[in-house]
């Protein structure tokens, strides 16, 4: 079933969204993590909408979108429930060219809950809110993979080496910006290097660093 309505992109930060202006629980008997196929005149996306609190959504824009459209009237919206998405960058407004931000800085973000260090590294580099990529990539606990990593980068358009550099225990220096792996007495874990610094809540040892992947910054 297709949902249409006519509103305005706005623009909050460096973000645009639009707002859904019905209660999708109610019109739609959908709750949670909702992906969906959106259509916004010529444009077309996959994308998940972003719960904001008694059944009400708003859908994310790419700056490429939003900019590509005049935000100063309503514009012609609609939307459908779809499965799932077909993959996590199918689909994705954001281009290596044109991704959710360029690397020239990164701010410090630390979570509550353990098992989340690859949401974190991810969070850092889009500068999304932790939750939001813990929805976007589903991944709960100690379930984000470097695949999903890999398909996170991609989605966000965030330039990156096709592969993990291992350290095999040899001598290494780290580029300006990557995500290490670190072996762990239980479990591996990411951490998100950035000019010198460990952007973690851990201690980060040179020699427990396995491998990394590089992240291209300005």
């Amino acid at each position: 079933m297709e949902y249409a309505f006519a509103e305005r992109i706005y623009r909050q930060g460096n973000r645009y969204f639009i707002r859904i202006p019905f209660n999708v629980y109610e019109k739609c008997n959908k709750k949670g993590v909702i992906p969906v196929r959106v259509m916004l005149e010529e444009a077309m996306f996959e994308c998940r909408l972003i719960p904001k609190g008694s059944g009400f959504y708003v859908i994310p824009v790419s700056k490429a979108v939003a900019h590509s459209i005049t935000c100063d009237r309503d514009i012609n919206v609609s939307f459908e429930i779809i499965p799932e998405l077909t993959r996590i960058n199918h689909d994705s407004p954001y281009t290596i060219e044109n991704p959710i931000r360029k690397i020239d800085h990164i701010e410090r973000v630390t979570y509550s809950k353990t098992g989340y260090c690859g949401q974190c590294c991810i969070a850092m580099l889009t500068g999304l809110p932790v939750e939001e990529v813990i929805a976007f990539m589903q991944a709960k606990a100690w379930q984000c993979s470097f695949s999903k990593v890999i398909e996170a980068l991609n989605y966000f358009g965030i330039a990156h080496e096709d592969k993990l550099t291992y350290t095999n225990k040899t001598a290494f220096v780290l580029p300006k910006c990557c995500i290490v792996t670190v072996r762990g007495k239980e479990r591996n874990h990411f951490a998100l290097y950035y000019k010198g610094t460990f952007y973690d809540t851990m201690q980060i040892d040179f020699e427990d660093i396995i491998g990394y992947l590089k992240i291209e910054a300005v």
